[in-house]
Parts: structure tokens; C-alpha cells; sequence
């Protein structure tokens, strides 16, 4: 079996006095997508942050592809490689699109400042990424004339064109009018089936259930259980697990019958 691509090691990350993650370990191979649950609270957005190299971490270590790409500022050992930043991508809940530069020119920025790549490469490849997200007609406008998805799908366009071998989703619909869920899920569903490695934080069940090899249930800074989502919506092992699904399908239910 190959190398996983993004080994987490024991990752320790606090704040202050707060321990935000307690020996967190996780493996994600290449191309498998792995969505991460649990409560607000529980750490799920600080991992993310930590494997983009957004947060330092105080113990443990981060590798990509088998390179050091984060380790504990209080562990010893040798510095982590400054260039595996360009391998991972992120989505946030803000779209976070510069606000006077168009669709075009938001895309196009990072490749050619960052990575030095010519103008005409660059929009080429935007041109490819705006159809990959269905945005082709919306290359000249700028954010403000955008709905909510559709910002959304062009910061996704946009990590993209950084070429990343792993993307991270951080509750990317969570901002969004209910009906504007559907375009940004549909575009991530497109990403997972080109093959694409992915880390998500959601409170998307139904995405969960389709599209991730395996759910990863988080609680209190830790990972409590990890399972293939027909098994852990199912039949959870663990009962933090059991009681934070029952809490979630309770509140799906009541909003159901409110609208």
C-alpha cells in the first residue's frame, strides 16, 4: 500500500493555557476524501488551520508526502520544508475574493505572483477552472456582483489554480442562504470524483454519507472515532459519537418542520 500522502503525528496545539488539540493523529492517502464532525469546540477548524501551516503547532509533526511540513515549536529536530505550503489549498466559511480585482485577476493572482507562472498560462488555466465550476460567464465581474455560491465556487476556482494535492474545506456552506448549499456541494462532489484529496469540515450529513471514504468524529480537542460513513451513521462505536448524530438529526428534523 502506498505512503499516506498527509501524515498528522501527534499534533498538540493550545492557546494560552487551552489545549485546542490533544495528540491528534490522522493519515489521508491520495485521493481519498475525509470529511471531520463533531461539535463546535472541537478542534475541527484548528486542524485545518495547523496543516495549512496557518497555526503553529507545540508538539508533533505534520508531513506531506513524506516531507516535514510542520512540527512542535517546543519539540527538537530539524525545521520543517518551506515549500510544502503550495501542495495544500483551503476554503474557508469567508470567501475572502479581493474585492477590486474580477473573477479573473482574483484566480490568476497567487499562480503568478507565488509560483511565477507566465500571464497567458495562467489565465488559460482560470479559463479551465471557472468551467470547472461552472462560473465561465462570470470571468470579468467582481465579487460584490456575485451571490454567495458563487463566490464561493470562484474561491475554490481559485485554490485550485494553485495546483494543490490536497484541498481543505472549512464549513464552506455554512455562511450560505439554504439554497445556494446545493452548487458549492455539487462542484466539491466534482472535485471527489476527479480524484482529488480532501479534507472537509461539515455539518453537511448528506454529503458526508456520499462522497467521504471516511468520517472522523471530533470531540474536546481529540478524535473520538473514525469510520466509513455508512458504518458510523449507522452504528457508531463510540457514545460521544451516538449522542452528538442523535442531537444532529433532532435539530435537522425540527427545522425541517419549521419551514
Amino acid at each position: 500500500m502506498a505512503e499516506p500522502l498527509v501524515v498528522i503525528d501527534r499534533v498538540v496545539k493550545r492557546y494560552g493555557a487551552e489545549t485546542v488539540l490533544d495528540r491528534v493523529s490522522l493519515e489521508v492517502r491520495t485521493g481519498q476524501v475525509m470529511v471531520v464532525i463533531g461539535p463546535s469546540g472541537s478542534g475541527k477548524s484548528t486542524l485545518l488551520r495547523c496543516l495549512a501551516r496557518l497555526e503553529p503547532i507545540q508538539k508533533g509533526r505534520i508531513l506531506i508526502d513524506g516531507v516535514l511540513s510542520a512540527k512542535g515549536t517546543e519539540d527538537e529536530g530539524p525545521a520543517p520544508d518551506k515549500t510544502g505550503g503550495h501542495d495544500i489549498g483551503m476554503v474557508f466559511q469567508s470567501f475572502n475574493l479581493f474585492p477590486h480585482l474580477t473573477v479573473m485577476e482574483n484566480i490568476t493572482l497567487a499562480p503568478r505572483r507565488v509560483r511565477g507562472m507566465a500571464a497567458a498560462e495562467a489565465e488559460t488555466q482560470a479559463i479551465e477552472l471557472l468551467r470547472r465550476v461552472g462560473l465561465e460567464d462570470k470571468r470579468d465581474v467582481h465579487p460584490a456582483r456575485l451571490s454567495g455560491g458563487q463566490q464561493q465556487r470562484a474561491a475554490i476556482a481559485r485554490a485550485l489554480a494553485m495546483r494543490p494535492r490536497i484541498m481543505l474545506f472549512d464549513e464552506v456552506t455554512s455562511a450560505l442562504d439554504p439554497e445556494l448549499v446545493g452548487e458549492v456541494l455539487k462542484t466539491m462532489r466534482g472535485l471527489a470524483e476527479q480524484g482529488m484529496t480532501m479534507l472537509v469540515v461539515t455539518h453537511e450529513m448528506g454529503f458526508a454519507r456520499d462522497v467521504a471514504d471516511d468520517v472522523v468524529f471530533m470531540d474536546r480537542g481529540a478524535i473520538v472515532e473514525r469510520a466509513p460513513p455508512d458504518r458510523i451513521f449507522s452504528q457508531p462505536a463510540e457514545a460521544r459519537t451516538r449522542a452528538f448524530l442523535e442531537r444532529l438529526l433532532e435539530r435537522e428534523g425540527g427545522t425541517r418542520r419549521e419551514r
